[in-house]
């Protein structure tokens, strides 16, 4: 479905949206999703399972324009992996603020129904053993933050039980309640390895597609899950996040170091792969492209195609001519074009099969970097946490280090690590107005004798590149510290609507997109809802506007 199209969907769906309470009935009952418990149709809990874990990115229906709309178009684009070749809109659009809002209320109820929903009717199951206990705990949760990383408030703690309104949580709240799931989650996996002497039993869990089948990798993805959710609490909330993630730690089980999570499925297509090689609808950023030719990083050539890839051509520059990049050099496109015509539909994108569908086994779907681990604990001893017995120095190489191994680049580790080149200028070979100095100053080799701020820049920005190209941990770890630092858009370019806005223009611009507004569809499907999370806002002197920080948002690392 090409976007044109699903703005056609989109604008004949609002008209549906009509019926009040009603509707917020219908969305418990969503035809694409599971039935409820009391609707007379069993559902195995293996689809429940299944249904939970595709939702987490967003390809229930296993097909490309939800993921296209609830993050490829926002996420995807502010955290600096992303930009768009394309003219969506006449070239006014989310990449120059302009919110775009049939693009931007899915992931609220995609979220609601996809995944909390089913993993809130396994957990209903009271004789649930601990194992799956503990996986529908963390699956819930591995959607549930992604939903509130996006808007701020949300429904969370009383989501999915029914009533004809339900009210919003504070990030604050949801956090909290997270948290304290994870814990129990990592505890019931804990007994449940225990008992069986730390062995898995994949037949237990056959549905799984996310971690191998194996008990033992869920409860290290969500250890790693939960220290991730603690340090975005790091400056707002430090007690708490301490407490977690010094848990996370110290669980016998560890931390993911082994594997990557990804969502690995025969029948699946990567929707990231659909849109950007048959839609050509999304090409890599002049961000990914500067920071990582600066620091001579092999792994930009192990993640994106040159330019003119599956025939496209050559780029042409101002005069009509072409530069002779086709083939031999990677070319991102800078955030915030008002791009018209095909010039850019040459640039970069990532790599991905160009024959095959559906493109699991070479393109999964990514879930979480077994290197963000690493990075993490690296950020703990930073603060001095108790995250492990490294150093933050030796914890940062370690993360750089298993990136490297995921691309079989080993025999480069060592160079890199000793790296003093930083990031390059931005230079458009089409039109040179787009043309911008770089932004990020410090060196891969890790400034043991610099600050705290100078060490923390350099651990953001290499989890940045590790986690490509999971774009909305990118662009939340990018809002809770301002690192790396990206390039603003054209001034001239920022379109955003005055009611969308709390603050300045040119505070918009320098510090990017912080939140999307609520969903539109809360209008009409959950009116007291909505109303009970605008107070949120208001109580701490905001308002529904795309500038507004979250909670764990202060604008302060240390």
């Amino acid at each position: 479905m090409k976007i044109k199209n699903i703005i056609l969907f989109v604008a004949a769906a609002a008209l549906t949206f009509n019926a009040c309470q009603k509707e917020f009935e219908r969305i418990n009952t969503d035809p694409y999703g599971i039935p409820d418990s009391g609707s007379g149709v069993s559902v195995s809990p293996d689809d429940l399972f299944n249904e939970a874990q595709l939702s987490v990115y967003y390809n229930q229906s296993n097909g490309n324009w939800e993921y296209q709309l609830i993050q490829n178009l926002n996420a995807d684009l502010w955290s600096g992996y992303f930009a768009v070749p394309t003219g969506y809109n006449g070239g006014v659009n989310n990449d120059n603020y302009y919110m775009m809002d049939g693009w931007n209320s899915f992931t609220l109820n995609y979220m609601l129904l996809h995944v909390i929903k089913p993993t809130a009717q396994i957990l209903k199951n009271e004789d649930i053993a601990d194992d799956l206990y503990g996986i529908a705990l963390i699956l819930k949760v591995a959607g549930a933050h992604k939903m509130i990383d996006t808007y701020g408030p949300c429904p969370y703690s009383e989501a999915m039980q029914g009533g004809i309104s339900v009210k919003y949580d504070s990030e604050e709240e949801a956090y909290t309640q997270m948290l304290d799931e994870l814990e129990k989650a990592t505890g019931a996996l804990t007994s449940w390895l225990d008992a069986n002497g730390g062995a898995d039993n994949g037949n237990r869990i056959k549905w799984d597609n996310m971690c191998g089948k194996s008990q033992k990798t869920w409860l290290q993805f969500g250890n790693t899950l939960r220290l991730r959710l603690a340090m975005r609490c790091a400056v707002v909330k430090p007690a708490l996040a301490k407490q977690h993630a010094e848990a996370a730690c110290a669980n016998k089980y560890g931390l993911l170091k082994d594997v990557d999570i990804e969502v690995v499925d025969a029948n699946t297509v990567n929707p990231l792969g659909v849109i950007c090689k048959e839609y050509n609808d999304c090409a890599i950023s002049a961000n990914y492209e500067t920071i990582l030719k600066g620091y001579n990083d092999p792994r930009l050539a192990a993640t994106v195609l040159p330019v003119g890839w599956g025939g496209k051509g050559d780029i042409i520059d101002a005069n009509g001519n072409p530069t002779g990049m086709e083939g031999v050099e990677i070319k991102g496109i800078r955030n915030g074009l008002k791009v018209d015509g095909n010039f850019y539909k040459p640039f970069s994108i990532p790599i991905m099969p160009m024959d095959t569908r559906p493109w699991t086994k070479d393109m999964p779907l990514a879930i979480m970097s077994r290197a963000e681990s690493s990075f993490l604990q690296a950020e703990g001893r930073l603060r001095g946490w108790n995250t492990g017995s490294g150093s933050a120095q030796s914890y940062y190489e370690e993360g750089i280090k298993n990136s490297f191994n995921k691309y079989g680049l080993d025999g480069e580790y060592a160079a890199y690590v000793a790296g003093t080149s930083t990031q390059i200028d931005y230079v458009d070979p089409h039109n040179s107005a787009n043309n911008i100095a770089a932004v990020n100053t410090l060196p891969v080799k890790y400034m043991s004798g610099g600050t705290n701020e100078q060490q923390l820049e350099q651990i953001i920005t290499q989890k940045w590149i590790a986690c490509f190209p999971e774009g909305l941990n990118a662009w939340a770890e990018y809002r809770r510290t301002g690192y790396p630092h990206l390039f603003p858009i054209p001034s001239d370019n920022c379109n955003v609507q005055t009611n969308y806005l709390a603050g300045s223009k040119a505070d918009l611009i320098k510090y990017g997109v912080r939140r999307l507004p609520f969903a539109t569809d809360e209008r009409n499907a959950n009116p007291a809802g909505l109303e009970t999370g605008i107070a949120i806002l208001t109580g701490r002197g905001q308002k529904d506007a795309i500038d507004c920080r979250l909670w764990w948002d202060t604008g302060k690392n240390f």
